[in-house]
């Protein structure tokens, strides 16, 4: 399987920021990490091995990020303003620097798909919501769409914008957006069993946002041997891919 690395210094983020590459051809998806963690994660928890075949048969080639998590959502900070500034800092990243790398190792502009696990699968919702446009859809399992959780109930502009119940339960039936979200390939995915309480009614919640609003996401609600762990992921992942695709 071919594999590189590629960093920079993100001014934005005020850091060096790392990007692990996996596959040789096929459409482009770009995964977030579970919180806390950074490129390395699927490789560590076995998502690259679960993925193999895709990557193998120029299925799709995966670009594994870093978070800024330790300043942001796991912030123990009492400055949350900061926090979240942060946070907006990491969505501005994705569009105005990892895109533009994925352009470049693509051959050119391409609408990747977003992909991750608790809260890569957060990220992956969230920067999708805010630009449906720049990518093909995206696949969160357990993921979270509540921001404020994290940030002690904390709310400002930074943690509205980042938040998709808040956002879209806000949006207008008519708005743009709707129509180009309903154009891609949205996948949510949770189960009802051990820790997925953490994310399970944030899934109602969006769900009862998408039915208002008439947006076409395919709601996945499994059950109580799907646990919020990486055994339920590894299997999740590639079975969702292969709707993708």
């Amino acid at each position: 399987m071919k594999y590189e690395e590629a960093s920079w210094y993100s001014e934005r983020l005020e850091r060096w920021m790392h990007i692990k590459v996996y596959g040789h051809y096929g459409p482009a998806f770009i995964a977030f990490p579970c919180q806390n963690k950074q490129s390395d994660d699927f490789y560590n928890n076995g998502m690259i091995d679960a993925l193999s075949w895709y990557l193998e048969n120029g299925k799709m080639k995966l670009f594994c990020l870093d978070s800024n998590d330790d300043e942001t959502v796991s912030s123990l900070d009492w400055n949350k303003m900061h926090a979240a500034y942060k946070f907006e800092m990491y969505h501005q990243y994705i569009v105005n620097e990892v895109l533009p790398f994925v352009y470049n190792a693509q051959g050119g502009y391409n609408e990747p798909y977003l992909i991750g696990a608790s809260m890569g699968g957060s990220q992956a919702a969230n920067h999708f919501f805010r630009r449906p446009e720049l990518f093909s859809g995206f696949i969160s399992l357990s993921g979270k769409f509540d921001m404020e959780y994290f940030f002690d109930d904390y709310v400002d502009e930074n943690v509205y914008n980042n938040s998709p119940a808040m956002y879209l339960n806000n949006m207008p039936t008519d708005h743009p957006y709707i129509n180009i979200y309903n154009s891609k390939k949205m996948i949510v995915v949770v189960g009802r069993g051990s820790f997925e309480y953490l994310a399970l009614d944030s899934n109602y919640q969006l769900a009862d946002i998408a039915y208002r609003k008439g947006i076409h996401i395919d709601f996945n609600f499994w059950d109580e041997y799907s646990v919020h762990d990486r055994k339920s992921w590894n299997y999740q992942m590639p079975y969702f891919i292969s709707k993708l695709l």
